[in-house]
């Protein structure tokens, strides 16, 4: 083959290398910019959440309860990321909810808290966590995670955990509900709530249980 002609080949295979690596490049930032403009566009929700113990005594003997752990309910709780900045109590839309949660009405507000939550996709969220110490040895420990995403519709997925003092005043009845021996049943006892919702904009919902609950709402803010 001729100099020439194996000069051009050359330079025709280089111009080809050259011309997909730049076609690769303009791709590639093609895919960032869009990328970036699907996340600019994704719709910011405020979620709101109120946790609250049942104070009436029925559901503690109304149905077997199988003894958990706090590990069974949430394996590796501790390594979830942390809850995000809440929002200033201020802008609570469901304050008027938690102000009929009184002992009076039977119930025992836990935990009351709101966020502005950008709606990922399911593959994409990140669930976080959230936790109430209790102050003395008589009040609840309530720990658990929370999951927020948007598909068609938004979604809210609760996991949490009550560890609850036994009232005394059930403890005989507990003990034999539970097929346990009263003298061997311990002071607490762990209690789930696990459940996944689809909620439109502005529905409130009541995840419900015989020992503890919640209400979830969520609103949307735009994109």
């Amino acid at each position: 083959m001729p100099l020439f002609t194996r000069l051009s080949a050359r330079g025709s295979q280089r111009f080809r290398q050259m011309m997909v690596a730049g076609l690769s490049a303009l791709l590639a930032a093609f895919l960032m910019v869009s990328q970036s403009h699907a996340a600019e566009k994704l719709p910011r929700y405020h979620v709101e959440i109120i946790v609250f113990e049942t104070l009436a005594l029925k559901g503690w003997t109304e149905e077997y309860w199988p003894r958990k752990t706090a590990e069974d309910i949430l394996p590796n709780w501790s390594k979830l990321r942390s809850m995000p900045a809440p929002l200033n109590p201020k802008v609570h839309r469901l304050n008027e909810e938690a102000k009929k949660m009184t002992r009076e009405k039977g119930y025992n507000k836990l935990f009351h808290q709101a966020w502005v939550i950008t709606g990922k996709p399911e593959d994409q969220s990140e669930p976080f966590k959230i936790e109430v110490l209790p102050g003395n040895a008589y009040q609840s420990r309530l720990f658990g995670k929370i999951t927020f995403y948007k598909s068609r519709y938004a979604h809210v997925r609760l996991n949490l955990g009550l560890e609850r003092r036994i009232p005394s005043r059930v403890r005989e009845a507990f003990a034999e509900q539970q097929q346990t021996e009263l003298e061997l049943l311990p002071d607490y006892w762990h209690f789930q709530l696990k459940e996944a919702r689809k909620i439109k904009s502005g529905e409130l919902h009541y995840f419900d249980h015989p020992i503890f609950g919640a209400l979830v709402q969520i609103q949307y803010l735009g994109e």
